[in-house]
């Protein structure tokens, strides 16, 4: 899955930013049960009273449109005319992710961005979601010229899950399977992923993951078995550093503290504050751990180490200096700085061009060192690990060299860097700090 927002259009001038059927995050696997839901014990709990929901007729990417919702709920369920779903069946399917949204809320931490209001349930392929594909659900916010919104989009495809044919289990579109809890977990997971748009760089696959399988009865701690094999993150965040579900939504609670008050630092969309990064995000982890996440975050196998982001100290006294779990490793000459400074990771969406079978590679091994404008009264040399897996077919490991990127320029390789194919490093004598990457000559 992409790492950044793709867009398409719809008519009528409205475009919709599309981000992938379980989020934005890079490749975090396929599977699992918040793309089927899955039974779990009766926790005892009385079905959800299924009543009539208001409805009028709207138009959305100059389509009519039924829209159901109830006054001041953030969402609402809609279907394109002619609508091919009964309307019996519509009632039970808001009432079911009614009886859930609460406990959505308070296990996320906060409730959608106001300008991602209404979130539209699509509930049957139509001209905004689309014709069912591999994926089970999607999100994707609307946005009006350059700026997001207002609205966003959550599409379940049910019409089409009910009409699965083997080996696939068809759900049919009944009052009971729309009110059973656990087959809440599909929506919460694609709403979860839009409480995250906005205010965090990425839609973390592992978070909504670990979100919607407790919403739907299925784990009681990030520390349960099936945190551990689709929620990999979550799950080592418990292990590592003992985070559970109550420091998750304290930590998005803080997220959005300081988004709402400009403490961002990614821009990604006009007209809102920019989004707080993933590093940003770690820290407030770091903070109600009491200890540093970044292994964690690693572990996880879901987020490159580059945008979980690290910090370190550097001091006149010199002395290797090892970051992102020994990936980089800073050897500094005594007085080559005449202060401490505290390095800190920049954003590692800017990159180099390069062939774009190595575009995965190279934004993989790209790091930034702020304050870029530190420089060095004595040269340093700066060894960056890069993954062999990730090298493209057919390209050559022994062309890998070590390259300087200013913001605002071409990038330039390192005089005399060098490839070790042993070591699976690259290193080179640098003068400065600021944003340095792994690529191809």
């Amino acid at each position: 899955m992409p790492s950044s927002h793709a867009s398409r259009y719809a008519l009528l001038g409205l475009l919709l930013v599309f981000m992938s059927a379980c989020g934005d995050d890079p490749e975090p696997g396929t599977g699992g049960p918040s793309d089927a839901g899955t039974s779990r014990p009766d926790a005892g709990l009385p079905p959800p009273e299924v009543v009539a929901i208001p409805r009028t007729q709207v138009m959305l990417g100059g389509r009519e449109y039924r829209a159901y919702q109830r006054p001041g709920d953030t969402f609402r369920i809609v279907c394109e005319e002619p609508c091919p779903i009964e309307e019996t069946y519509i009632f039970a399917r808001y009432a079911g992710f009614l009886a859930v949204k609460e406990d959505l809320i308070s296990v996320a931490g906060v409730d959608v961005a106001p300008r991602m209001v209404p979130v539209d349930l699509h509930l049957a392929g139509d001209s905004l979601c689309g014709p069912k594909g591999a994926a089970s659900g999607s999100s994707f916010m609307n946005q009006t010229g350059l700026e997001p919104g207002p609205g966003s989009n959550v599409c379940l495809w049910e019409l089409e899950a009910s009409r699965a044919k083997p080996p696939e289990i068809a759900r049919p579109l009944t009052v009971e399977n729309a009110v059973a809890r656990e087959n809440q977990v599909l929506v919460a997971h694609e709403y979860a992923h839009i409480v995250l748009f906005l205010r965090q760089e990425l839609s973390h696959e592992w978070l909504v993951r670990a979100i919607s399988y407790r919403v739907g009865g299925q784990a009681s701690s990030l520390c349960d078995d099936i945190n551990q094999q689709f929620a990999p993150t979550a799950w080592e965040l418990c292990q590592r550093n003992g985070l559970d579900y109550a420091q998750l939504a304290e930590g998005l609670r803080k997220v959005e503290t300081l988004w709402s008050t400009d403490g961002g630092t990614v821009e990604l969309h006009a007209g809102v504050p920019r989004a707080t990064s993933v590093y940003q995000y770690r820290r407030t982890l770091d903070g109600l751990a009491g200890g540093d996440t970044l292994a964690a975050c690693i572990a996880g196998g879901e987020l490159r180490p580059n945008q979980c982001g690290d910090a370190s100290l550097f001091t006149p006294a010199g002395g290797t200096v090892s970051m992102y779990e020994g990936r980089v490793r800073w050897e500094l000459p005594v007085g080559a700085l005449p202060a401490e400074v505290r390095v800190e990771p920049g954003s590692w969406r800017l990159g180099m061009v390069v062939p774009t079978q190595w575009t995965a590679f190279m934004f993989a091994h790209n790091y930034s060192f702020e304050p870029a404008s530190g420089v060095f009264k004595q040269p340093a040399r700066l060894t960056l690990a890069y993954d062999p897996k990730l090298i493209p077919e057919g390209g050559s490991e022994s062309s890998l060299t070590l390259y300087w990127k200013a913001d605002d320029a071409p990038a330039q390789a390192v005089a005399g860097a060098g490839v070790d194919m042993e070591a699976n490093t690259v290193s080179g004598v640098v003068s400065k700090l600021g944003r340095y990457m792994v690529a191809p000559r």
